[in-house]
């Protein structure tokens, strides 16, 4: 069923690109996730055992991360689905564009397809410091095989105030802005439960071009590759997506 499933998400996704891309050009961005924050970060290691560790030492070093909205623009905090995009990274410079060996993972507050609509009511919309991020489509990882990823975040009573972005360059300030990158191993061999692989530290607001910087979860440098129907749908909607994007 994979292949054909991956198969038959091309073909979706190939039918569903063009109003993906005429969105974009309406809107003049992205037409999911049109507004985020763009945020320099640092991956480091959380102990653990093998295979889990190789994992972890792969995703060590510079990253790039962006939270978003998925729907609404002008900072308005309305119910969302937030998204995180990482860019795992091997050159330590801010930049928009893709380097070889960069990888890119994509999450948001849904734990699957089918649950977004009930995700628009259990996001947390005022702080993305208050919310669990998930790859809602199953991975392939060097090492451990079919796996689900999820980032976590310290969650608890929050004590800050502000907008959403406030809180965010407050817990920023502080050092205690950070998200766990989770792995559930899905093949049999391994524990069939979260297992924490590395913390994402995140450091300061950097400015990107946002018509530049393209997150794609086909960008696999680090071995991380998408399976299954829905990420399969995804490439070719992106696709049209972003070139909706250099339309003016």
């Amino acid at each position: 069923m994979g292949v054909l499933g991956e198969t038959v998400g091309r073909v979706v996704g190939t039918l569903w690109g063009p109003p993906f891309r005429v969105a974009s050009e309406l809107r003049h961005a992205r037409s999911l996730h049109p507004e985020g924050i763009c945020l320099q970060a640092e991956v480091v290691p959380i102990r653990t055992d093998p295979p889990f560790s190789t994992v972890a030492e792969r995703l060590v070093g510079p990253a790039i991360v962006r939270l978003s909205t998925a729907t609404w623009r002008g900072g308005r905090e309305w119910p969302d689905i937030l998204g995180a995009s990482v860019r795992f990274r091997r050159d330590a410079r801010i930049t928009e564009e893709v380097s070889p060996g960069d990888q890119d993972v994509l999450f948001a507050t849904a734990r699957h397809f089918w649950s977004l609509a009930p995700a628009l009511l259990t996001t947390q919309v005022h702080d993305w410091l208050q919310n669990d991020y998930f790859g809602i489509a199953p991975f392939s990882v060097d090492g451990l095989g079919k796996v689900k990823l999820r980032l976590t975040s310290p969650r608890g009573a929050s004590q800050r105030s502000g907008t959403r972005v406030q809180r965010l360059k407050d817990a920023m300030h502080a050092g205690t802005a950070l998200l766990t990158f989770e792995v559930y191993p899905l093949d049999d061999g391994l524990p069939h439960t979260w297992t924490p692989v590395a913390d994402i530290l995140l450091r300061e607001e950097v400015r990107l071009d946002p018509e530049r910087l393209r997150f794609n979860p086909f960008h696999a440098g680090r071995g991380i590759r998408p399976r299954g129907f829905l990420h399969a749908l995804r490439l070719p909607v992106y696709r049209q997506s972003q070139e909706g994007r250099t339309v003016h």
